[in-house]
């Protein structure tokens, strides 16, 4: 099962968050078959090494894409892009999938958005570039699967990083919900809120359908992807 806003096909883009039943996403073997599904080449999916940053890399041209592909992994969290024949793709095991894109497809971003990153302004600055790429149009926002509220529990070290509104505090624990973190971030950076899709897909919740570094203490992961045709 793949959880996407259908807002992505009518922008010409194929992307979103392949649920657990497809396997364990962390090796790049085991996402070939759900890129053949879907028709997307495999070798136009791009990859960096994550390190909870709010780095983006920008895939501007064919040259930027084939450099990428063709270096050794980067370190980053986020990808920016304007070229058609090229995706990119981030793992994600309670993290943030955030997709972002202009209206008709032109652009596109994804970040993966741990709570560091959020933290450290990676949503805002993925719609911002967007914004510094030249993108007139409306820009769209979608929040796949991550931790929920009724699970990120924190502690006070972490919860004091967050603004007080994105706190849920019950029976002397502290909760982050990182949807209105992350809803913020893309308002200030000049997304309207009606644009902006958070639907409640919580991966430490649901056994079932996610991975979950929290819940399980393992490094399955889940697979997002974004792909312009």
């Amino acid at each position: 099962m793949i959880y996407t806003d259908p807002r992505l096909l009518s922008a010409g883009l194929i992307g979103g968050t392949v649920s657990r039943q497809v396997g364990n996403m962390r090796e790049t073997a085991a996402q070939t078959p759900v890129y053949t599904q879907l028709g997307i080449p495999p070798e136009k999916i791009l990859h960096f090494h994550q390190v909870h940053s709010d780095i983006l890399l920008h895939v501007c041209t064919e040259a930027d894409a084939y450099r990428i592909q063709t270096s050794a992994t980067a370190d980053a969290d986020g990808w920016l892009s304007t070229v058609p024949g090229w995706g990119c793709a981030i793992l994600t095991a309670d993290c943030v999938p955030l997709f972002l894109w202009e209206e008709t497809g032109t652009a596109f971003a994804l970040a993966h958005c741990g709570w560091r990153g959020v933290v450290k302004q990676l949503p805002f600055k993925a719609a911002q570039s967007l914004r510094n790429a030249g993108v007139n149009g409306r820009i769209c926002g979608w929040v796949g699967p991550h931790i929920q509220v009724c699970c990120f529990e924190v502690q006070e070290d972490v919860a004091a990083q967050f603004s007080p509104g994105s706190l849920h505090r019950k029976n002397g624990k502290i909760f982050v919900n990182l949807n209105l973190e992350i809803l913020q971030q893309l308002q200030e950076a000049g997304l309207h809120p009606t644009d902006i899709k958070t639907p409640y897909y919580c991966t430490c919740g649901d056994e079932k359908n996610f991975f979950s570094w929290r819940r399980d203490h393992t490094k399955d992961s889940l697979l997002s992807f974004i792909y312009k045709p």
